[in-house]
Parts: C-alpha cells; structure tokens; sequence
C-alpha cells in the first residue's frame, strides 16, 4: 500500500472517529424529548419493549436521532466508513479481482436497498442518507464497470475476432 493511501486511511479513520463523536453528542437530545422516544428509539423499542425512561434508550439511538434531525455528522460518518471499507478492500484483494468484484456488488446491492428503505422517509435527515446511499451504490457499480472495462472490452474484440 502506498503511503498516500496510508495517510488517506489515517484521515478518513480521523474524521469517522470525530464525527460519530459528534453525532453522538447531537443525538443525545433524545433523551429529553419524550415524545420522539416512539418514533426515534428503534432499536431500544425492538430489544427492551417500549421505552418509558430516558435510561431505556441505547446508544444506537443516538445516532438514529442524529441522522433524522443533525444529518451532517452522520452523514460524514457513514462517507468515511464507506471510503475506509473501499480502501480496504482495494488493497486486500487487489489479485483477486474476481472476489472483489462480487464483495463490491454486494455493497452496491446493500446501499441501493437502504436508499430504497428510507426513500420515503418524512424527515430530511433520513431522505439525505437514501439519497446518499443511492449515490454511493450507483459509483459502486460505476468503480465495478471502470475496473473491469479493459477486461471486457479485450474479451469483447476477442470475439469479433473470431
């Protein structure tokens, strides 16, 4: 790996830890807002039942909260999640292109689901991340067609060759 890529994941590493910090920090309003505990709590509601105190709430809710209502955090969040996981793949099967290949469309399916599934969302927040999955599976699928180009269109003329 070079050591522009190095630095590369050193700073996405950096801004994942600072912004789930921040998103943390945000989402912790929850916690005041009775009312949205119902609409918000997810994930507490699916593992504890319904949420009657503030302690009830998990930490994951946090971060739900935030992505509705203070989307940029979690925003810069999930991008340098995505960016890290990327890298980290190029460089782990950069020989094994066939591996990769399919380890990239899966995550171009898994992206294009979740903006499907939050395509109709009443808040901002959540329309942002379906826009921003949607996005990121569309350039998947554009880095999956760019990386395999030349391979295809060597076979391509191989057989009108032929």
């Amino acid at each position: 790996m070079k050591f522009k890529h190095i630095v590369y994941l050193i700073g996405a590493f950096l801004v994942l830890i600072f912004s789930t910090l921040a998103s943390w920090y945000e989402g912790g309003q929850l916690r005041d807002i009775s009312w949205e505990w119902k609409y918000s709590a997810v994930f507490s509601t699916w593992l504890n039942g319904p949420v009657t105190e503030a302690s009830d709430i998990l930490m994951i809710d946090h971060f739900v909260y935030a992505a509705k209502f203070e989307p940029l955090f979690p925003l810069l969040m999930a991008a340098s999640f995505l960016f890290i996981v990327l890298q980290l793949l190029g460089w782990l099967l950069r020989e094994r292109r066939t591996l990769h290949i399919i380890f990239l469309s899966l995550m171009s399916v898994g992206l294009l689901l979740m903006s499907a599934m939050l395509l109709n969302s009443p808040t901002v927040g959540l329309t942002l991340f379906s826009a921003f999955f949607g996005l990121s599976g569309v350039l998947t699928l554009l880095i999956i067609l760019c990386r395999n180009n030349a391979k295809w269109m060597r076979r391509a003329a191989e057989r009108t060759n032929s």
